[in-house]
């Protein structure tokens, strides 16, 4: 099978290069496809794309309802022609398509950043060959099964300093940054809370989607009683490419996201940006340096003592390229990929 180009159906919620979420995807499958793999897509919805390979959609964009988009997903996984599965987060196609994929004999594979489980999880568990994660944080479930492969995360080097040769940054520290969608798992309102103990010429500004509402309603009414409205701007979300420039105007992000490292920590370190984090999301990217405690008080803490300060933009740049590059994830996979393990 090794001599044999692997046919690879590559399943995912969108294709569309300039979302701000998931605009990613579409660096993924061209390292799949520049490491010898034939990669067909069936997607959720598809948006700006310049159909450089081959991609199906269920037809959100089109308005297309639920029962019409997993009947279309059905057609496609019976006439496609392909010899494995790779699910990109989420694990609810299993529950569509695995029996079938087993019935075939077809290898499944997930990728799956996330802690929580649900039945398709479940289902997960019992179909695929391997579960990789970003981090051991993620699946936590399956800790110690030898289906989870830790890996690190996937960064596209080339892609995100195509405009950058820099190895110094000197943006001022006291501009705080974050960039990641608005939920309330992400904890903003720690981030918010920590400008009470910094001096007032620091600021904040927060980039990402409204994900849910009410929460997002909550951090700005947080905002306003804390009196912070001149410190705290909210800029919505921002199209992937356009980060690299707001990635270059920034040394400092705070990220307090529980268990979980989210990939725009790892863009900006390309950048010379700190991410100040949790101690566990820390220790899984590789800094030594970190807050104990999630707490406002010591994030500011932190900041304020700039400890920070030792790790420039080489060192930083230098350890994204070593653990969490695009294409060693993409080579970690394809080991058991290639081989249907």
């Amino acid at each position: 099978m090794k001599d044999k180009k692997i046919k690879l159906l590559f399943i995912t919620q969108k294709i569309h290069e300039k979302d701000d979420d998931l605009g990613f995807v579409i660096l993924w499958i061209r390292e799949f496809i520049k490491q010898g793999i034939e990669v067909k897509v069936i997607c959720l919805e598809k948006g700006d794309f310049d159909d450089s390979f081959e991609v199906h959609s269920l037809g959100k964009e089109k308005g297309y309802g639920k029962v019409r988009r997993a009947l279309r997903f059905l057609k496609l996984i019976f006439s496609l022609q392909y010899d494995r599965v790779f699910v990109h987060m989420n694990p609810e196609y299993f529950t569509l398509g695995a029996l079938y994929w087993w019935i075939r004999r077809i290898p499944m594979y997930l990728w799956y950043t996330h802690y929580t489980m649900h039945m398709h999880i479940r289902l997960a568990g019992w179909f695929t060959k391997r579960m990789f994660a970003a981090t051991k944080q993620s699946m936590p479930q399956y800790e110690g099964n030898p289906k989870k492969v830790v890996t690190g995360h996937g960064i596209d080097i080339d892609f995100w300093l195509a405009d950058s040769n820099s190895d110094i940054n000197q943006n001022n520290p006291k501009n705080l940054l974050t960039v990641h969608r608005l939920c309330r798992s992400k904890r903003l309102e720690l981030t918010i809370k920590s400008l009470k103990h910094l001096p007032d010429d620091y600021t904040l500004t927060v980039y990402g989607r409204d994900v849910e509402k009410n929460y997002v309603e909550e951090l700005h009414d947080l905002v306003k009683k804390e009196s912070l409205q001149n410190r705290v701007a909210f800029k919505g979300p921002v199209p992937m490419g356009e980060l690299k420039s707001v990635y270059n105007n920034h040394r400092l992000m705070i990220n307090m996201a529980s268990e979980t490292i989210d990939k725009t920590m790892l863009e900006a370190m390309l950048f010379g940006i700190y991410p100040i984090t949790t101690k566990g999301n820390s220790q899984a990217i590789g800094l030594e340096c970190s807050i104990e405690n999630d707490d406002p008080k010591e994030i500011a803490e932190f900041v304020l003592s700039e400890k920070w300060k030792q790790y420039d933009s080489k060192y930083l740049r230098n350890m994204v390229e070593h653990r969490h590059s695009l294409s060693a994830l993409i080579q970690k996979m394809n080991k058991y990929i290639i081989d249907g393990d």
